[in-house]
């Protein structure tokens, strides 16, 4: 029996994001360079500086890199970073765009424009895949009676 292809869907990626990240991993560098000005700085300052910067920019880029959405025969799988969450998409129940799929809530997501899979009793998550309609397609091939709600556009 042949093995289903996978289909892969990248987060959509908001410009204010790494934008924003960026500015607050430079704050420290350059307050510690603005004290310099008065106290010379230490080399073992600047390992613990840099350090502390090389970590924390290692994740955001494996984040960055790794925030996808793999449908793979009837599993919905979402890949951030160092995390996985699988989903049945056979438990899919709703997909819900507008203010339903919004918020600043965390995410599985890099973009503010999201969407809201329903799933199980109660389950919820967050997600923005860049490309929205082919997502919801690929969906609604594997799962037709998935409601969708606030996103008539893409039936």
């Amino acid at each position: 029996m042949r093995a289903e292809s996978e289909q892969r869907f990248p987060s959509k990626i908001d410009w204010w994001l790494p934008v924003f990240i960026g500015a607050v991993m430079l704050a420290a560098p350059v307050s510690i360079a603005l004290t310099a000005k008065h106290k010379p700085i230490e080399s073992s300052t600047i390992a613990i500086l840099a350090v502390s910067l090389a970590l924390p920019a290692a994740l955001i880029v494996w984040v960055f890199k790794n925030t996808v959405y793999v449908i793979s025969g009837n599993d919905l799988t979402i890949l951030c970073g160092p995390t996985d969450t699988h989903i049945a998409i056979d438990s899919i129940t709703r997909i819900e765009g507008g203010s339903g799929g919004g918020g600043l809530g965390s995410a599985p997501a890099l973009s503010l424009s999201r969407i809201s899979i329903h799933y199980g009793s109660y389950g919820e998550i967050l997600i923005s895949p860049e490309d929205r309609r082919g997502f919801i397609h690929a969906i609604l091939a594997k799962a037709p009676n998935v409601a969708l709600q606030d996103l008539d556009e893409y039936r």
